[in-house]
């Protein structure tokens, strides 16, 4: 493997697997009386251009005046240089496509052409070799071997742009564009494209339907769905409390919940539960107003405790004779930190172990519910609530920031009629509406289940 021949006077070269077997070989023979000019790679030919093997070329020269350390400073175990050391510019390193760094030189400090541009430099040359003495059947063959040449070329050059970042495969950026019309965040999007390139190789990426496929199977994928409440075997009853910023729809929301207990509870020819619903607000004039109207047409309590202790009193009252109790809040400004913690120590009764839902609107702005969740944090809220869906078709912001934020969504709501417009979350109810993409409700389907919002025994 390890050829060397002087090339003149003080010069040599050697052939060698790689660098690092070079150096090793050359520190061997010659300790630190050597020093690497240059290296390079070469391709040693096979039969017509077929079995090429990647070599490495060295070339040396040796000169006992570059003893000038003594050989226990060097170590066999250093990856560094092993002979004399190198000026700190004749090499600059590059990453080949194995992914491995390669010293390559430089002249007065301009970095090499890519590993590409000198295979295409010496793509004639090689050729020119193979071609000598050939016969008709060899040129047939060479002129093949010569277009493989050529498309190994093109690939280098667009793995090489890829990783340098000066330009993406054509799928990605369409990805990219149609993802961005939904809203999707810049930092989701790199997630998506990190995905993509880790699941399919470059090839596949110009089959376009099994990209946006990919893409829509890792956006329903990250989508975490709450799992059902489940109410049985409780004592007392089960309280739900919804939080979140004025204007989300929390009254309407609470309302839509008795009601989808009451019409659940009908359809599976059972005892309707009994539903206590308490208002808090004291912020929102006409809040109690409208949620006894509600309680009204189904024939619902309703109690109002917006002072310290009312909950607890409300919650002790109840709490046997109640199926479910639940709590409308006020609702404040994410900005405003003192009244929501003032609303938190409201909330807080010793025993009544209440589910806490956070509720949002669908268009809400990414930078917005961020700011929501952190200062809504603190009520521990079991999971989300996304509210008049009916009011935008791109779901992307909000998708975004509640898989970023690792947060669960357990139903979606939509209009201002109570009954029928609060389902249970499902992928579809956020992936069919995507533009740009062709969504396959079947498969999804296959694979999630069907959207539960519309089956009779749902429970919610």
């Amino acid at each position: 493997m390890y050829n060397e021949q002087q090339i003149n006077s003080n010069q040599y070269e050697m052939l060698g697997a790689t660098l690092e077997d070079c150096k090793r070989k050359l520190y061997d023979k010659y300790q630190e009386r050597y020093q690497i000019l240059t290296w390079k790679a070469v391709l040693k030919p096979g039969i017509l251009g077929f079995g090429q093997k990647e070599l490495v070329k060295v070339t040396y020269i040796i000169d006992d005046r570059l003893s000038y350390a003594s050989p226990k400073q060097y170590s066999r175990s250093e990856p560094a240089y092993y002979g004399r050391p190198m000026p700190s510019s004749p090499y600059a390193e590059i990453q080949d496509k194995s992914g491995y760094i390669r010293e390559i030189p430089t002249v007065n400090n301009v970095q090499p052409k890519p590993l590409q541009d000198s295979f295409t430099s010496n793509r004639d040359e090689i050729i020119k070799k193979l071609t000598e003495g050939s016969n008709v059947t060899n040129m047939l063959q060479v002129a093949n071997l010569s277009k493989q040449i050529e498309k190994i070329t093109e690939k280098l050059d667009k793995i090489e742009q890829a990783a340098n970042g000066r330009s993406e495969h054509p799928s990605i950026l369409k990805v990219d564009e149609a993802l961005e019309s939904n809203d999707f965040t810049r930092s989701f999007i790199e997630k998506i494209n990190a995905h993509i390139k880790s699941a399919l190789t470059y090839e596949q990426l110009d089959d376009y339907d099994l990209v946006q496929n990919t893409v829509i199977d890792f956006i329903a994928d990250s989508i975490q769905i709450a799992p059902k409440f489940n109410s049985k075997g409780r004592k007392n009853a089960h309280v739900i409390i919804i939080v979140g910023p004025t204007g989300v729809g929390k009254t309407t929301t609470i309302a839509k919940m008795a009601a989808k207990l009451k019409v659940t509870a009908k359809e599976q020819k059972i005892e309707p539960p009994k539903i206590l619903m308490v208002t808090v607000d004291k912020m929102r004039v006409g809040a109690e107003e409208q949620l006894s109207h509600w309680g009204n047409i189904m024939d619902v309590e309703v109690r109002k405790g917006s002072e310290q202790g009312d909950l607890k009193e409300i919650y002790d009252s109840y709490k046997t004779d109640m199926d479910f109790i639940l709590v409308d809040t006020s609702g404040y400004s994410p900005r405003d930190l003192e009244n929501i913690a003032k609303m938190h120590s409201l909330l807080d009764v010793d025993g009544m172990k209440a589910d806490v839902y956070l509720a949002i609107t669908a268009d809400c702005k990414a930078s917005d519910l961020e700011n929501i969740i952190r200062n809504y944090e603190s009520f521990d809220f079991r999971s989300v609530i996304v509210t008049k869906c009916d009011q935008t078709m791109s779901f992307g912001n909000v998708l975004s920031v509640l898989i970023e934020k690792n947060k669960a969504i357990s139903m979606v709501a939509d209009g201002q009629q109570v009954l029928h417009t609060l389902q249970r979350a499902h992928p579809l109810c956020f992936l069919k509406y995507m533009k740009g993409f062709n969504v396959d409700r079947e498969h999804i389907i296959e694979k999630y289940g069907p959207e539960e919002g519309s089956e009779k025994n749902d429970e919610k």
